[in-house]
């Protein structure tokens, strides 16, 4: 009997651990023994220890690609989140009518980022693209950019659409949150004289803490690994100026050939991800203590 459960059981989780190996385990395996390799991607690799580390930690390119992730993270957490919460708090005043914004705010999450990169390309172009236009008409030409192809102003540029298409997502994570708060406790705050404010900083985002803080670890480790929104727009130019790592990766790997130097790129990924997601794990434990 106990036999035929254990087999029972393993015939559900075999498939799902094979998947998980094949695709997730196994490529991370891999990747970290390329990083220690010189390798064009057709002869045999050749161990060269941790010269790639050395030579990527050199390259004033990484820092700079760097940098740009770091901007997206900040981005993501410092905006994308408080207007992802804001707009749930809106939403859970508003009695009638809430399921329609939610689907609404949620509709640009499922359209595919490519397409999304597509359509602001249009937009910031800088003969036909109807924000130069819109600048001309309010007589703000003055503001006027070469969106993307300004070093000085690409990368924001890149950013925006990202940080808008998954506005919709957060809110979805954070809205559930805030609707699971007892009605009662709501209504005792209204009647001691509480007003929308108060209610929002003292009650809804305290007991919403949890579901705010899995909304920061999915939009970190989301922007450490963007990779459409800079290809669709930009392909990372000019230069790296608009490239983030998971870009910059790419194109050492896939366009300059050099797998080894572009594994240890994505092997910074890994480690960043699981860092940025432990600390704000630990800082939220720690605060609740």
């Amino acid at each position: 009997m106990k036999k035929k459960k254990y087999l029972f059981a393993v015939v559900f989780v075999l498939p799902a651990f094979l998947v998980y190996t094949i695709f997730i385990v196994a490529p991370v395996f891999f990747s970290i023994c390329y990083s220690f390799t010189s390798w064009d991607g057709i002869g045999t690799p050749k161990m060269n220890g941790i010269q790639n580390y050395i030579k990527m930690f050199a390259m004033k390119d990484y820092w700079k690609v760097l940098f740009n992730t770091i901007k997206l993270v900040g981005a993501s957490v410092f905006i994308q989140i408080p207007i992802a919460t804001i707009l749930s708090f809106l939403l859970l005043r508003k009695t009638k009518g809430y399921k329609f914004f939610r689907t609404f705010y949620f509709i640009p999450v499922v359209v595919a980022p490519i397409a999304i990169g597509i359509m602001f390309s249009l937009f910031y172009n800088g003969d036909v693209g109807p924000i130069n236009k819109l600048l001309d008409l309010i007589h703000l030409s003055c503001l006027k950019q070469n969106w993307l192809s300004d070093v000085n102003v690409v990368v924001n540029s890149v950013i925006f659409p990202q940080i808008w298409q998954y506005i919709g997502y957060s809110l979805v994570i954070i809205f559930a949150a805030m609707k699971s708060i007892d009605n009662e406790m709501l209504e005792s705050a209204d009647i001691d004289g509480a007003d929308a404010f108060q209610i929002f900083i003292h009650i809804v985002v305290p007991m919403c803490r949890d579901a705010i803080v899995v909304a920061i670890i999915l939009v970190v480790t989301g922007s450490l690994k963007s990779f459409d929104y800079s290809w669709a727009l930009t392909q990372g130019g000019p230069g790296n100026a608009s490239s983030f790592l998971a870009v910059f990766m790419y194109k050492t790997a896939f366009v300059q050939n050099k797998f080894g130097l572009g594994s240890c790129v994505t092997v910074t990924i890994m480690i960043y991800s699981i860092a940025l997601s432990a600390f704000i794990k630990r800082f939220n434990r720690d605060e609740k203590e």
